[in-house]
């Protein structure tokens, strides 16, 4: 079961049907072809620094000895973007003040839209739907709303 980050444009209301869910889970897709897929989510700069490392990587791979090296780091940069994905798409909408509206557990879209857009017992979208209070523990150069959102945050641990 995966968890939807269910994303509303500047100035939208919780209902409106532009919102953005992002599957925050495992995506095989990323996996397999990292560069291509950030380039295809619109992270242009890391997708392409993305694909000329899997570049560099392959042709690494030819020379003596270095097939199993290129293969460890293709495979833990297909794990990385795989599992962060979703959260730097998450962010690079943050950054572009989107509002962060709610986080859905569900096995699917079609799921995570249905929990979303009903809501038991009335009418008013709002109750459902309101926003996630805003925790600013950002970084300096980190938009402000995303602090605690991915693999390798710190939460304000020290």
């Amino acid at each position: 079961m995966a968890s939807y980050l269910i994303m509303t444009p500047p100035g939208a209301p919780a209902d409106d049907e532009r919102a953005r869910f992002i599957a925050d889970g495992f995506s095989w897709t990323a996996f397999f072809f990292p560069g291509p897929w950030l380039i295809v989510k619109r992270a242009w700069l890391i997708g392409i620094s993305v694909a000329i490392l899997q570049f560099v990587l392959l042709l690494s791979a030819s020379m003596p000895g270095g097939f199993g090296a290129a293969l460890l780091v293709h495979l833990a940069l297909g794990l990385i973007v795989s599992l962060e994905g979703p959260l730097l798409i998450a962010s690079k909408l943050s950054a572009r003040d989107w509002t962060l509206r709610s986080v859905v557990p569900a096995r699917d879209l079609e799921t995570a839209e249905e929990i979303y857009y009903s809501s038991p017992g009335s009418t008013d979208h709002e109750t459902h739907a309101a926003p996630l209070p805003s925790i600013d523990r950002s970084s300096p150069g980190r938009p402000a709303g995303t602090a605690g959102l991915g693999f390798f945050e710190s939460y304000g641990e020290r």
